[in-house]
């Protein structure tokens, strides 16, 4: 997992701003959804944020479409570290 991501670049941004809270959920979502891939990550979780203004939605709500049963699969068969 990458810490600098395309939303944190900018360092100006206020931690306590909406759109910074939303962009956080948006790539703890994309990590769950992506857990070996950390470009595919931040690539769906900057569509996703996208998304939640446009339809106004939860990052989590567009989890689940894109992957209903991701919890349970989570709890059966957890993401392996990979250290290199």
């Amino acid at each position: 997992m990458r810490l600098t991501s395309y939303f944190f670049k900018y360092k100006e941004m206020n931690p306590l701003d909406p759109s910074m809270s939303l962009q956080r959920r948006c790539l703890s979502c994309g990590n769950k959804l992506f857990p070996y891939s950390s470009q595919d990550a931040e690539d769906w979780a900057v569509w996703c944020y996208y998304q939640c203004q446009k339809r106004n939605c939860s990052p989590s709500t567009l989890m689940y479409e894109r992957a209903p049963n991701i919890d349970n699969t989570h709890a059966e068969r957890p993401p392996k570290v990979i250290y290199y």
